[in-house]
């Protein structure tokens, strides 16, 4: 195992197949962890050919030893055991973390995180401008959707953001914005939108209160998985989730109503606006040096 970690790339994968298949008649295989779980693994299979695993599998896992070091995102060789019934892991050897290109992202605790893109978002704030998740890259974003006429839940996800937005760190307030999309936009025009912000005490200096066109603002709140629907009392039911956008453009956490601790979402500001705070001076640093 030790040796293996130090091996790059290709010489790892290689050496990993050829202890394993020693091991046993069963072919070796290469894949990703994709969830971890006391006493079975999914793991993504790299190729699948004839009589092979499907793409994703459920794996169990008789010695918990085995489970060492088995966190989503590590790409393993590994062999199963021979017999029915459902595949048994027999051995597993760690060559290292899947990569970007993998559909795997690094996170700020050195783990990996499913690589899913924010999708675009670029409507007009609350003074009429422009803006767009685009022009925010580099800083991290958390984005929810409510309408200023909502009853209830929405005014309480808005005071709850407040909140956290209140509480970050001045180094994460640096790195930090937050955008509400409405979702009645023939409504909560910019005068509305600014109104409603202020009522809650919102802070303009990193929050944008966003609206669009109504064809445009349904089919963006259908991309980021937003459910809504007109009740005949007028009001709108609608998914209530909130979705942190790192620096990189990735979708890293989304918070529902149930889970909505303003404390949890606090930190995990804090985390990756950290960490977009360190690749940025990793990358100036790196500029400043070629410049010399």
């Amino acid at each position: 195992m030790d040796l293996l970690s130090r091996l790059p790339g290709l010489a790892g994968w290689v050496l990993a197949l050829v202890l394993v298949s020693a091991c046993s008649e069963q072919p070796a295989r290469v894949g990703i962890v994709e969830e971890a779980e006391a006493e079975r693994v999914l793991i993504a299979q790299a190729e699948v050919g004839p009589g092979e695993l499907p793409e994703s599998a459920w794996i169990a896992v008789g010695d918990p030893a085995l489970l060492e070091n088995l966190v989503p995102g590590r790409r393993i060789a590994y062999r199963l055991r021979a017999g029915g019934g459902m595949p048994r892991l027999a051995e597993v050897s760690v060559l290292g973390w899947a990569g970007e290109d993998e559909g795997w992202i690094a996170d700020p605790d050195g783990g990996r995180l499913r690589a899913r893109p924010a999708p675009a978002l670029e409507l007009y704030d609350q003074d009429g401008r422009r803006a767009s998740l685009a022009d925010w890259r580099g800083d991290v974003v958390l984005v929810d959707f409510i309408y200023t006429r909502c009853p209830g839940p929405c005014p309480a996800q808005t005071h709850d953001l407040v909140s956290v937005q209140r509480g970050l760190s001045p180094a994460a307030r640096e790195r930090a914005r937050f955008a509400s999309v409405t979702l009645e936009p023939e409504y909560d025009k910019g005068p509305i939108l600014r109104a409603y912000a202020e009522k809650h005490g919102v802070d303009f200096a990193d929050w944008s209160f966003l609206t669009g066109e109504p064809e445009h603002v349904a089919a963006l709140a259908r991309e980021w998985g937003i459910g809504s629907s007109a009740e005949p009392s007028g009001e709108i039911a609608h998914t209530l989730h909130s979705f942190l956008v790192d620096d990189r453009g990735y979708v890293v956490a989304r918070f529902s109503s149930r889970d909505r601790d303003p404390g949890a979402i606090r930190m995990q500001i804090e985390r990756f606006a950290r960490a977009a705070a360190g690749s940025h001076g990793a990358a100036a640093g790196a500029n400043g040096s070629a410049l010399q």
